[in-house]
């Protein structure tokens, strides 16, 4: 029998004997990672398979020199790819082999809003997925985790209360509400503070119905109160309800977001009536809100032209919004073009299907009107520009040759800023999460943020080394006799997402895509090529055996005699 000395700071070395290792079947290994995230000595790693790329014509995709094929099999993985860790492959295998509510806990167990980022996750797994960089089209991971929540029902388990310290949570967006999820699954007291009338955030104030159901959002937060999170609406801070939340609570963790939208204040007059941020004109199409609304402001866009000023995500979804409402016509502005377009090319593609126009490359020099009536907009050609990495816009223009465009309402999307008085909270109880500490502004992005902020306050409360908080991990090479050939595979063409027809989908709120039937699921699920697979160093085994009694396949992991 093999042993293994023990080493731990603060402990004497011991040594353990071990009779039995761990081994895995990796024919049957889905790669879900449960496994490795329950090992207590860390010996399992995700392997990943080499993938052959060598005949030119055994799939769509370029041919590869071996060097490459072979560098590029541990860069990335879709498992690698989601910022909250989750293993697409994972509950793909699951729902393939008929255990769809399996495959749906391993989502929800590490996703707190699970039905929203069904519908809305820009899913940076699928920009990696290995079956359409190597091979045809990405899987729809997407696609599948909505039909997985729509046709999985769950009951989160009650969060448990393990400490005496309570935390507050102030914002009940993505990152708040991740935040106060994994603090009270952590074992905390945890209520979340929220100013407007119901939680979500962005997520009812800022995102349109028609990507985003309300009825998803509602019922991923009712899921969490039934659990035990704590949510308190209605409920607005100023400088004095802060300090009182210090003086009464052990931690702060801020993730109020940015809910001003940033105006083009060098434009003259560009205060006119029918100029809006996005923002405000979003709360007011989604929920009637007029919070953001100037005196002298209204609304109105039926039989209207308008016109977009930014070129990302928020400026698609305004444009979208402003012709659901019965504008005339919409024409985006931005300085980007092309492929520095912010907006993902799907959403450039469904917002040209429904009409919308682009002029890229151009700038707003002036707005032109009356007496506080806007009538236009005067445009510039951007000649030069550039983006530091920091994300800061610089820029030149060709002033000499403006374009005029009529218009009667223009949005600006530029981007948003937070509540003056947040960054002047402070102190080692104050941790920040989301769009307000920075970094990137996706919902995925902020979820993970919000975790994030939660094992930073853990550690700070119980003054210990700080957990994995970021969920990443390292790839390793799979043998060679593991290898896949993607010319014996499955030759079968990723599902075109269903979705509304653009001419009907235009006159109504209701969501664009349409979800997966279980046929289509299930012959998408079929097309994974199963590229990872868990490995056990036997060196660091320690034979505990909780890896064969986490997986949830059951007959993946055996023990077997040293």
């Amino acid at each position: 029998m093999g042993n293994i000395s023990i080493r731990k700071e603060g402990v004497p070395e011991y040594t353990l004997d071990r009779g039995y290792v761990a081994s895995v079947n990796t024919k049957k290994c889905i790669n879900c990672g449960t496994c490795r995230v329950n090992c207590p000595v860390e010996a399992i790693t995700e392997a990943q398979r080499w993938i052959c790329r060598v005949c030119p014509e055994c799939t769509d995709q370029p041919v590869m020199r071996l060097a490459d094929i072979d560098a590029f099999c541990t860069k990335q993985s879709c498992t690698t790819a989601c910022p909250l860790g989750i293993s697409p492959q994972g509950y793909i295998g699951l729902a393939r082999n008929g255990k769809d509510e399996a495959a749906f806990k391993t989502i929800w167990e590490k996703n707190p809003l699970p039905s929203v980022c069904s519908h809305i996750c820009h899913h940076p797994c699928e920009q990696v997925c290995k079956c359409g960089v190597l091979v045809d089209d990405p899987m729809a991971i997407r696609g599948i985790k909505r039909y997985l929540d729509e046709n999985v029902e769950y009951t989160r388990p009650k969060y448990p209360r393990l400490h005496d310290e309570k935390v507050a949570v102030i914002g009940a967006g993505p990152a708040g509400l991740s935040a106060g999820h994994f603090l009270s699954a952590l074992g905390y007291d945890v209520t979340v503070f929220e100013g407007n009338v119901e939680p979500g955030g962005a997520l009812v104030r800022a995102i349109p119905e028609f990507r985003l159901p309300r009825e998803a959002v509602r019922r991923d937060i009712k899921k969490l109160q039934e659990a035990g999170l704590k949510i308190q609406c209605e409920t607005v801070l100023g400088k004095k309800q802060i300090s009182e939340l210090q003086d009464e609570y052990d931690a702060i963790v801020v993730a109020a977001g940015t809910p001003h939208g940033k105006e083009i204040t060098w434009v003259p007059k560009w205060n006119y009536d029918a100029v809006y941020t996005a923002i405000q004109f979003m709360d007011f199409a989604n929920n009637d809100q007029n919070t953001y609304r100037m005196p002298h402001q209204n609304f109105v866009v039926e039989g209207r032209e308008g016109v977009v000023i930014g070129g990302g995500s928020v400026a698609m979804d305004t444009a979208r919004m402003a012709l659901r409402l019965g504008a005339k016509k919409v024409t985006v502005v931005s300085l980007e073009e092309g492929e520095y377009l912010p907006a993902h090319k799907w959403e450039k593609k469904e917002a040209e299907e429904e009409g919308v126009k682009f002029m890229e490359g151009y700038s707003p020099k002036a707005y032109t009107g009356r007496v506080n009536t806007l009538e236009g907009i005067d445009l510039v050609k951007v000649t030069h520009f550039e983006k530091d990495e920091n994300g800061k816009i610089s820029f030149t223009t060709d002033d000499e040759n403006p374009v005029h465009l009529d218009t009667q309402f223009i949005i600006v999307a530029i981007g948003q800023y937070a509540d003056r008085i947040f960054p002047e909270a402070d102190g080692k109880t104050v941790f920040y999460a989301g769009d307000i500490a920075g970094g990137s502004c996706s919902v995925i992005d902020a979820l993970a943020s919000g975790r994030k902020a939660a094992f930073e306050v853990d550690a700070a409360i119980q003054g210990r080394r700080l957990r994995n908080a970021e969920v990443k991990h390292s790839l390793v090479a799979a043998p060679r006799d593991e290898k896949i050939y993607p010319c014996n595979r499955r030759k079968t063409r990723r599902h075109v997402r269903p979705m509304q027809k653009a001419e009907e989908r235009i006159e109504n709120f209701d969501d664009v895509e349409i979800t997966y039937t279980a046929k289509q699921a299930y012959e998408e699920e079929l097309r994974c090529l199963g590229c990872g697979y868990a490995l056990i160093d036997q060196d660091k085994c320690i034979g505990c055996g909780v890896c064969q009694t986490v997986c949830p396949e059951g007959d993946v992991i055996s023990m077997v005699k040293r």
